[in-house]
């Protein structure tokens, strides 16, 4: 009766001396991780993974690269889960999904597909900085003038199109 799903192929690792990531997958409501795909960090995740064995690097490491991550995800999120749909047909059904990883150590990918320790990623709006919040508001805030004033003008073309202009603020 109950069928399980086998495990997705797993791809032959180039030892290049960058970083390499498990990237897993699955629904906000149930606690069961799928692996998804893997991503290869650059040197600044090299730098990281390096220092990650010390008691300051333990916390910068997982945060930092958690937030880089999910950055890459979030950007590209919509192919990333047709590929989890090509993978795992019931993930179709779900409407929210959390993504975590895990670090390859010693090119031993079948332990870093098993689906304990993975690390959580922030969902997309925890990634958003003061600053990012800011410019959000502001940005709103400016699109709600351009509707209440209509069409803004450059002061340059004002002077060239000075009938024109004055036509588009008397309607």
């Amino acid at each position: 009766m109950f069928q399980r799903n086998e495990p997705p192929p797993l791809p032959k690792i180039e030892d290049d001396g960058y970083p390499k990531f498990v990237v897993f997958i699955r629904t906000a409501n149930v606690y069961l991780w799928y692996p998804l795909s893997l991503i290869t960090g650059g040197s600044t995740a090299k730098i990281m993974v390096a220092a990650k064995d010390n008691f300051l690097g333990k916390y910068i490491y997982k945060d930092t690269i958690a937030r880089n991550l999910a950055a890459v995800i979030y950007r590209d999120e919509k192919e990333i889960q047709k590929t989890a749909f090509r993978q795992y047909r019931f993930l179709r059904s779900a409407k929210e999904f959390r993504y975590g990883f895990k670090l390859i150590e010693n090119n031993n990918i079948r332990a870093a597909t098993s689906s304990s320790n993975v690390v959580e990623l922030p969902k997309q709006e925890e990634l958003k900085t003061v600053l990012d919040k800011v410019k959000d508001f502001v940005g709103d805030a400016a699109s709600g003038a351009k509707e209440s004033f209509g069409k803004l003008t450059s002061l340059g073309s004002l002077a060239n199109n000075e009938s024109e202009s004055t036509t588009e603020l008397e309607s």
